[in-house]
C-alpha cells in the first residue's frame, strides 16, 4: 500500500497480542508529497510503533523514499527534524539551478512532514479513557513536531528563495508558502476557515479574489477592522496569573495547529521576486500582500472573543496560549500571528521594488497606490505593528528609483515629494532608533535562524569613533539622490533645472555630514553652551560659542543612512550649469570645480565627502564659459583651467580639453577676425605638446572645430583662411582609406568646408585639388557641388549639408541631383550631426512616404498594403458580427 502504514502490537503477561482498532486519516496534498492514506493500529499499552513510509511526488514525476524504523520519541524530539537512519539521499528532481543546500532543506521538509503526521495520528488515535499522562506526552510531542515543521518550512523557503534569477526556484518557494498557509488554515479537528469572516462582511467576491492587484479601499477597510481586535483586551488578559503549576488534564489540552508563516518568510519570497526577471512580478508581490491581509483578517476574527460566533471550544485552541512578545509582555499567541501577517514597511518596499523593475505601463501608478496604502497603514497601526514607519526610507528609496522621467508632472511632483520625505527622515534625530528596534525584534522573533539583510539597499559599515567602535547597519541612499539628478539632467536647458540639481547635491552633503557626526547630541554637555553652526566647504558643522571648536558631545552611535558622493553627480550638475545659458551659473560651476580641486590637497577624512575632479569635470567647466558675458575673461579662465589640468599629477591633459577650449572661442568670438588667430594658436600649441604628451595630438574633431573657426571668423585675409581650411580638409581626407570611408571626415567637416568656400572664394573662379593633388581651376558652385557629392558618397549628407547645397544651387539642379522624396539610406549612414530623411531637410510629416524610383529601401508600399488589407478584414468581420447579432435578437423577440 502506498502511504504510511503503522502496525502496533499489545504486549501482555501471557505473551499474546491483540489488535484494538484501526483509523484512517488523509494527509493534505502538497507539492512535495502526494495525498496518502495513513493506517494506524493502537494497543492498550504502546510498546513500539513501526512505520514504513513510501510516497511519490506526482508534481515532479520522481519518487521520494524514506524507509526506516521511527520511534515516536524520536519523531517528536526537540530537533527540528530527524532524517531516516538510512543515508540515502532523495532523488527528487526540482529543476536546474537548485544548490545542495536548498535540496537538503527540501528533503528535511519532507521528513518533517512525515514526523508531524505520525505524531498527530498517534495523538488523535489514542483512547480518551487511557492514562492522561501518556496523552499529555503525545500532545507535547505533536506540538513540538508542528513547531519543527514550521521551522523546516521556513528554512526550505529561505534557501529556495535565495537562488536568484531562477524563476522555478521562486515559484517553488511560493508554492511551499501557500502549502504552509493551507496547512495552518485547515488543520487538526478545527478549521480556521469556517466562514466567520464572511459574516462580518470582510470577504470579497470570487472574481475579486482572483485579481492579483490590491484594492486600496478593501485594504484600508480591512486593517481598520483588524486593529481593534488586535488591541482589545481579552478576558484572559484581565485575570490575575497565580503562582504555581496547574495540573494538566486531557480536557484542557489545546488544539494543535502549525504556526503560520512570519513576516520574514514573506520577505524572503518578495526579495526573490524583486531580484528576478519574472513576468508580472509586481502583480505577484501584490498577490502575496493580499494573502497576508486575508490571513490576518480571518485569524483575528476567528479568535476574537467579542464576535457572535465565539464558542468556549476555541478557548483551548493553541492560538489562545500566552507567549512572550518582543517587549517582554505576555500576550495570546494569535495576536503575534496576526502581527506577523500584517504587511509592514519592508513588505511594501519590496512590492514597490517589484513594480519598479516591471516594464508595464501602469507600474508607476501601482507604486503611487502602494505608497498611499502604506501611509494609511502607518497611520492606523504604527504604534502596534513592528517595522511600520510613516516615511520608511526603504519604501521611499525604491519609489524614487522607480521615477524614470521628470517630463511628466505626476512623476515630477511625486519624485520631489518622496525625496523630501526621505531626506527629512534620515536626518531627523527622532528616528535614531530605526535600526535598533528592528534588530531587537529580529532576535526575539527567530533565535534559531540567521538575521537576513537586504542585499540591494543595505550595507554594513564599520563606524569608528573616539569612544567606541561598532558595526552599524545603514541604508545606502546614494542611488535615490543620483537618480533624481540624472533625471533632471534630461531636462537640460530648461529654466531652474540647474538650481534644483544643485539643491539635491547639497542635500547629499548634508546626509554625508549626518553620517559622520551622528544623529543625536548629548544634551548634558551642550545645555550650558550656545549652539553655533559654521560652514566648512559649504558643509554645516556644529561648534560651541565658548571655545569655537568642534563640539565633542555629538553621539556618533546612531545613524540611518550612508551616502557616497561620486564625481558623476558633480559632473551632472556642472553640465546643467553649462546648458543653462546663464552667466551666473558659470560662476557657480567654477566654484564647484574649485571646491573639488581644494579637496585634493586634504586628507580623505577631511574632505567632507567632496570627490576629486576628473578630466570630464574640467571639460564641462570649460564649456560652461560659453555663457560668460566677457569674452576676454572667458578666454583667460579657460587658459587657467587648461594650465591646472596640465599641472595636475593625477590627471593627464588630453585633446578633449583643447576641443572644449576651441568651442568656447567659437562661441565667444563669433563673427570676429581674432577667432581665426586664437583657434590657430591653440592648434599650434597642441602640435608643440605632442612631443611630451602624445594624448594632446589633434583629433578629427579638433580639426573640424578649427575649420568651424575659419568659417565663423570673417577674417579679412580670405586667401589665407581658405588655404588653412583647405589644408586641414586635405589632411582629414588623407586619413581615409577610400572614397566611401568616413573615419576621419565628418558631416561637420564637409559643412564647414562648404561654408568656407562660400565665404572666402571669389564668385567667378577659384583653385581646387584633383585626385593627383594638382591645382585645377574651378568655380564656387562647382566646388560646392563636388563637396556635396563626396559627402553623399561617404554617407555624410546631414541636414546642414543638404540645406546648404539647396541654398546655393538652382531648384532644377537640386531636383536633378537629389530628387524628391526620401533620401537614400547610404547617403545618411555615417551622420553624427542633425539628420534629414527627406529631400526637403525634414525627418517626416504628413504625406512623407518613400516614393523614390527603383527598389524600395523600407518596403513601405508592401507593408502599407498589408496593413490596409488587415484593416478592411477586421472592418468586414465587425459588420458581419453586428448583422448576425441583430438577426439573433430579432428572432428572440
Amino acid at each position: 500500500m502506498r502511504g504510511i502504514s503503522t502496525r502496533a502490537f499489545v504486549g501482555s503477561s501471557t505473551g499474546q497480542s491483540s489488535l484494538l482498532y484501526n483509523r484512517q486519516y488523509h494527509m493534505a496534498k502538497s507539492p512535495l508529497q502526494l495525498p496518502s492514506i495513513i493506517s494506524y493500529t493502537m494497543p492498550n499499552n504502546i510498546m513500539s510503533i513501526t512505520t514504513s513510509v513510501k510516497s511519490f511526488n506526482y508534481d515532479e514525476g520522481t519518487k521520494i523514499h524514506t524507509l526506516g524504523q521511527l520511534d515516536i520519541d524520536e519523531a517528536a524530539s526537540a530537533l527540528p527534524f530527524k532524517r531516516s537512519k538510512k543515508k540515502e539521499r532523495s532523488t527528487i528532481t526540482r529543476g536546474q539551478g537548485f544548490d545542495d543546500r536548498a535540496n537538503a532543506k527540501l528533503d528535511a521538509l519532507s521528513s518533517a512532514k512525515i514526523e508531524a503526521d505520525v505524531a498527530k495520528s498517534a495523538y488523535l488515535s489514542f483512547d480518551i479513557s487511557e492514562d492522561t499522562l501518556n496523552k499529555v506526552d503525545l500532545h507535547d510531542k505533536w506540538k513540538k513536531s508542528e513547531q519543527n515543521l514550521a521551522l523546516a518550512y521556513s528554512q526550505a523557503i529561505k534557501y529556495t528563495a535565495r537562488i536568484h534569477n531562477n524563476e522555478s526556484a521562486t515559484k517553488m518557494a511560493e508554492r511551499l508558502l501557500n502549502e504552509w498557509v493551507d496547512r495552518f488554515m485547515k488543520y487538526g479537528n478545527s478549521s480556521v476557515v469556517s466562514g466567520e469572516a464572511g459574516k462580518d462582511g470582510d470577504n470579497v467576491s470570487e472574481a475579486s479574489i482572483n485579481k492579483m492587484y490590491l484594492n486600496k479601499k478593501w485594504m484600508v477597510r480591512t486593517i481598520n477592522k483588524i486593529m481593534p481586535r488586535l488591541t482589545s483586551c481579552s478576558n484572559d488578559d484581565l485575570k490575575v496569573q497565580e503562582d504555581g503549576d496547574t495540573a494538566t488534564t486531557s480536557s484542557s489540552l489545546s488544539t494543535i495547529r502549525i504556526p503560520p508563516p512570519s513576516s520574514k518568510d514573506y520577505v524572503n519570497i518578495l526579495r526573490a521576486y524583486s531580484l528576478s526577471k519574472a513576468r508580472r512580478k509586481g502583480q505577484q508581490a501584490e498577490g502575496i500582500i493580499k494573502n497576508m491581509m486575508k490571513i490576518a483578517n480571518t485569524v483575528s476574527y476567528y479568535y476574537d472573543e467579542s464576535n457572535h460566533n465565539w464558542s468556549q471550544d476555541k478557548a483551548n485552541d493553541i492560538g489562545m496560549e500566552r507567549v512572550t512578545n518582543e517587549d517582554g509582555q505576555q500576550i495570546q499567541q494569535w495576536r503575534m500571528w496576526v502581527n506577523e501577517s500584517i504587511p509592514n514597511s519592508k513588505v511594501f518596499a519590496l512590492a514597490i521594488k517589484c513594480n519598479a523593475g516591471s516594464t508595464r505601463t501602469e507600474s508607476f501608478d501601482r507604486i503611487v497606490l502602494l505608497n498611499d496604502m502604506h501611509g494609511s497603514f502607518a497611520d492606523c497601526c504604527k504604534s502596534h505593528i513592528s517595522g511600520m514607519y510613516k516615511d520608511d526610507p526603504y519604501v521611499l528609496f525604491h519609489s524614487i528609483k522607480a521615477v524614470k522621467t521628470l517630463q511628466q508632472k505626476q512623476e515630477w511632483d511625486r519624485g520631489q515629494e518622496w525625496l523630501d520625505r526621505m531626506h527629512q527622515f534620515i536626518t531627523n534625530s527622532d528616528n535614531g532608533d530605526y535600526f535598533t528596534s528592528q534588530s531587537a525584534r529580529g532576535k526575539q522573533q527567530q533565535q534559531q535562524q540567521q538575521q537576513q539583510q537586504s542585499n540591494d539597499t543595505v550595507r554594513e559599515k564599520k563606524v569608528s569613533t573616539a569612544v567606541e567602535s561598532e558595526s552599524q547597519t545603514t541604508i545606502d541612499v546614494t542611488a535615490a539622490y543620483t537618480t533624481m539628478i540624472r533625471n533632471l539632467a534630461t531636462l537640460r536647458g530648461k529654466k531652474g533645472v540647474a538650481s534644483k540639481a544643485r539643491g539635491i547635491l547639497d542635500r547629499m552633503h548634508v546626509v554625508q555630514d549626518t553620517f559622520v557626526n551622528g544623529l543625536e547630541v548629548n544634551e548634558e554637555l551642550t545645555l550650558s553652551s550656545t549652539k553655533v553652526y559654521t560652514k566648512i566647504n559649504d558643509i554645516p558643522y556644529l561648534i560651541t560659542a565658548e571655545d569655537n571648536v568642534m563640539d565633542a558631545s555629538i553621539d556618533k552611535s546612531k545613524r540611518i543612512a550612508f551616502i557616497q558622493i561620486g564625481v558623476k553627480a558633480h559632473n551632472l550638475v556642472i553640465g546643467l550649469y553649462k546648458d543653462s545659458k546663464n552667466g551666473d551659473d558659470t560662476t557657480k560651476a567654477l566654484e564647484l570645480l574649485q571646491r573639488m580641486i581644494d579637496a585634493e590637497s586634504k586628507a580623505p577624512e577631511d574632505r567632507g565627502g567632496v570627490p576629486l575632479p576628473n578630466k570630464e569635470t574640467f571639460e564641462l567647466a570649460i564649456l560652461s564659459l560659453v555663457n560668460m558675458d566677457d569674452e576676454d575673461k572667458a578666454y583667460l579662465e579657460a587658459e587657467r583651467l587648461i594650465q591646472l589640468l596640465q599641472d595636475s599629477e593625477s590627471l593627464n591633459l588630453t585633446a578633449s580639453a583643447y576641443n572644449a577650449f576651441i568651442t568656447v572661442c567659437n562661441r565667444q568670438f563669433y563673427g570676429k577676425s581674432e577667432l581665426y588667430d586664437k583657434a590657430i594658436s591653440i592648434l599650434d600649441k597642441m602640435n608643440d605638446l605632442i612631443k611630451t604628451n602624445p594624448e594632446v595630438s589633434p583629433t578629427p574633431e579638433t580639426l573640424a572645430l578649427v575649420m568651424k573657426a575659419c568659417a565663423l571668423s570673417e577674417h579679412n585675409d580670405h586667401e589665407k583662411v581658405l588655404k588653412t581650411a583647405s589644408d586641414i580638409f586635405s589632411q582629414l581626407k588623407e586619413q581615409e582609406m577610400d572614397d566611401k570611408s568616413a573615419v576621419a571626415l565628418s558631416d561637420r567637416a564637409y559643412y564647414y568646408m562648404m561654408k568656407c568656400v562660400d565665404m572666402y572664394m571669389f564668385e567667378e573662379e577659384g583653385l581646387a585639388l584633383d585626385d593627383d593633388t594638382n591645382a585645377v581651376s574651378t568655380t564656387k558652385q562647382d566646388m560646392i557641388e563636388e563637396l556635396f557629392s563626396e559627402a553623399c558618397q561617404r554617407g555624410l549628407c546631414s541636414a546642414d549639408v543638404l540645406l546648404f547645397f539647396k541654398k546655393h544651387v538652382s531648384e532644377e539642379d537640386f531636383v536633378l541631383t537629389v530628387g524628391k522624396g526620401r533620401l537614400a539610406d547610404n547617403w545618411i549612414a555615417n551622420i553624427k550631426g542633425p539628420r534629414a530623411l527627406y529631400t526637403d531637410g525634414s525627418k517626416g510629416g504628413p504625406g512623407k512616404h518613400a516614393r523614390r524610383k527603383g527598389k524600395s529601401t523600407s518596403n513601405y508600399v508592401k507593408k502599407q498594403k498589408e496593413k490596409d488589407a488587415k484593416y478592411e478584414s477586421r472592418k468586414k468581420d465587425k459588420e458581419a458580427k453586428k448583422f448576425f447579432k441583430k438577426k439573433k435578437l430579432m428572432k428572440a423577440t
